[in-house]
C-alpha cells in the first residue's frame, strides 16, 4: 500500500523573510506518516470498509489489526488492534481522523467522544428546520436559540451552557453543574439526531475561561524549541507578550500568539489577539523586546476572548504566516462568515510553540453566554460559535498536548479561509486532547474583515 504525507494546499513560493528564525522541533517519523492516503474516498459511505480491497488496505496500516469499524455517518475510523503500535500514529487515514485501541485491554482510545447520559427515548424536539448536510454558524446559532427556548419553557431548572454537534451527527448538551443528570423529561433527540448530556465540569476547561479577570498563562511546551525571536515584521504566529500585576504587585509576563490583521468599515486596522493574555496596561510587545511597545488593546469582542490591538504606526504587519518546511506559504483569503457551510475537515495553525500544526475539526458548538447580568433576558444572551479540533491520539502523537501560549493563533483551512482563533486545549479528563477555537464569524459579526 502506498502512503504519503499530505502537504498543505498549493501556495505561492516563499521568500527568506517568511521563514522562522527558530523552528520548533518536530518528532522524526519512522514508518508512520501524519496522513495515510487511500485510493478511495472514505467520506463516501458507499465504499464498504468491511470487505474487499479497501478492508484489506485498512487492516494493513497497523500491525496486529483485528478490526476496523466506524461510528454513525463515518465521522472517523476506529482501529482495534492486539497491541498498540509504536508512536507516532497518523492523524488521518483516507482523509478521516482515527482512534486506536487494544481489543482486549481497552488501552488507547476506543471512541472519539466520551460516553454521556442519553435523554428519554420518547421525546424528540425541533424535528424541522435543521439540515446537517447544509450547516452554517448561522443555522447552528438558531438551533441553539431554539433549544434554549425549549428548555426555558419546559425545563426551566436546567441551565444550558453549550450545544455541541459532532462529526458523528450527534449532539452533546452541556448543562450547569448544579443540575442533577437524569433522564426525566429531557429529549432523546434534537433535530432528529441523538443527544447526550454532561455537566460543564466534565469538559475540564481551563480555570480562566469563565473568570472575568485576565489570568496569567505560563507556556509549558513539553518538547521542542520555542520561537521567541523579535521579528522586524509582525505576522500571524509571532510570540507576543503583555504583563499583569499579581496579588503581590509584582508584574508577571503573559505570552500568547499574534493573530491576523483585520479592518473596520472606516478602514482602521487592528491585530487580533487573545483577550485573557493582555495585561492591565493593555500594552503589547514582542517577547525579546520588552521595552518596545508594538501596540495597545483597543477593542474587545464581548465573551469571545478576542481583542483587537491597535498597532503603533512604526510597526509593519504582514498577513502571511510563516512558510512550512517544504517552502509553502499559506495564503489567507478571508474570514469565515456565519453563512458559510461548514464540514468536519482538516485545518492548520502556526504557533511559536509548535511551528505548523495540522488538525481536524471534529465538532462545532454554540456556547450560550450572558452579557451584563447573571439573570439576563433573552435579548441579552450571546451565542458564541466554537470549532473543536483534534490533533491526534495522545498515546501515538507527541503533538496532542498543546501549551497555553498558543492562544490567539490563527486557524485556517485548505482554501485559505480563516476558520477561527485558538483559545484552549483540554488537559485532563475524558475530553483530554480536544482544543477549542472561537469562530472567525464572531469577528465578522462584529463588523470586521480581513485586511489586505
Amino acid at each position: 500500500m502506498s502512503v504519503s504525507i499530505i502537504v498543505n494546499n498549493p501556495q505561492q513560493p516563499s521568500t527568506p523573510a517568511k521563514k522562522r528564525k527558530i523552528t520548533p522541533s518536530a518528532e522524526q517519523f519512522l514508518w508512520h506518516n501524519r496522513h495515510v492516503l487511500m485510493p478511495y474516498n472514505l467520506r463516501d459511505q458507499s465504499n464498504n470498509i468491511t470487505e474487499g480491497e479497501l478492508c484489506s488496505l485498512l487492516h494493513n496500516i497497523f500491525p496486529s489489526t483485528e478490526n476496523v469499524t466506524q461510528p454513525c455517518f463515518r465521522g472517523y475510523l476506529i482501529f482495534q488492534v492486539k497491541q498498540l503500535p509504536s508512536a507516532p500514529w497518523p492523524l488521518t487515514v483516507g482523509g478521516l481522523p482515527i482512534t486506536v485501541s487494544e481489543t482486549r485491554s481497552g488501552r488507547g482510545r476506543a471512541l472519539m467522544f466520551p460516553r454521556a447520559m442519553p435523554g428519554r427515548l420518547s421525546i424528540s424536539i425541533l424535528q424541522r428546520g435543521f439540515d446537517a448536510t447544509n450547516m452554517s454558524d448561522k443555522s447552528l446559532r438558531q438551533l441553539a436559540h431554539d433549544v434554549n427556548t425549549y428548555f426555558q419553557l419546559n425545563l426551566p431548572n436546567v441551565h444550558i451552557i453549550e450545544l455541541m454537534f459532532t462529526c458523528e451527527r450527534t449532539f452533546f448538551l452541556v448543562i450547569n453543574d448544579h443540575v442533577e443528570l437524569k433522564t426525566g423529561g429531557w429529549p432523546e433527540k434534537i433535530a432528529n439526531y441523538p443527544v447526550a448530556y454532561l455537566h460543564d465540569k466534565d469538559l475540564n476547561r481551563p480555570t480562566w475561561i469563565d473568570q472575568p479577570a485576565r489570568q496569567e498563562i505560563v507556556p509549558q511546551p513539553s518538547v521542542g524549541i520555542v520561537d521567541d525571536t523579535a521579528y522586524d515584521v509582525l505576522r500571524p504566529g509571532v510570540m507576543i507578550s503583555s504583563s499583569i500585576i499579581t496579588g503581590h504587585s509584582h508584574p508577571a509576563t503573559l505570552s500568547s500568539t499574534a493573530g491576523v490583521l483585520v479592518k473596520n468599515p472606516a478602514g482602521d486596522s487592528f491585530m487580533t489577539a487573545a483577550s485573557h493574555a493582555i495585561g492591565n496596561s493593555e500594552k503589547v510587545w514582542q517577547s525579546r523586546r520588552p521595552a518596545e511597545t508594538i501596540g495597545k488593546a483597543a477593542v474587545e469582542i464581548p465573551l469571545t476572548d478576542i481583542c483587537l490591538v491597535e498597532l503603533e504606526k512604526s510597526i509593519s504587519f504582514s498577513t502571511q504566516t510563516f512558510e512550512a518546511s517544504d517552502g509553502i506559504v499559506p495564503q489567507f483569503t478571508r474570514l469565515a462568515t456565519s453563512g458559510d457551510e461548514f464540514g468536519f475537515s482538516k485545518c492548520y495553525l502556526n504557533s511559536p510553540y509548535t511551528g505548523l500544526l495540522d488538525s481536524v475539526i471534529i465538532a462545532k458548538s454554540i456556547k450560550i453566554q450572558a452579557e451584563g447580568t447573571p439573570n439576563p433576558t433573552e435579548e441579552r444572551l450571546r451565542y458564541v460559535v466554537y470549532d473543536w479540533l483534534y490533533h491526534g491520539q495522545e498515546e501515538g502523537n507527541i503533538r496532542a498536548e498543546l501549551p497555553g501560549g498558543m492562544c490567539g493563533s490563527v486557524i485556517w483551512n485548505d482554501e485559505g479561509v480563516i476558520q477561527g482563533f485558538y483559545q484552549f486545549s483540554i488537559k485532563e479528563g475524558p475530553w483530554k486532547g480536544f482544543s477549542a477555537c472561537v469562530s472567525a464569524s464572531e469577528v465578522v459579526e462584529s463588523g470586521y474583515a480581513l485586511a489586505a
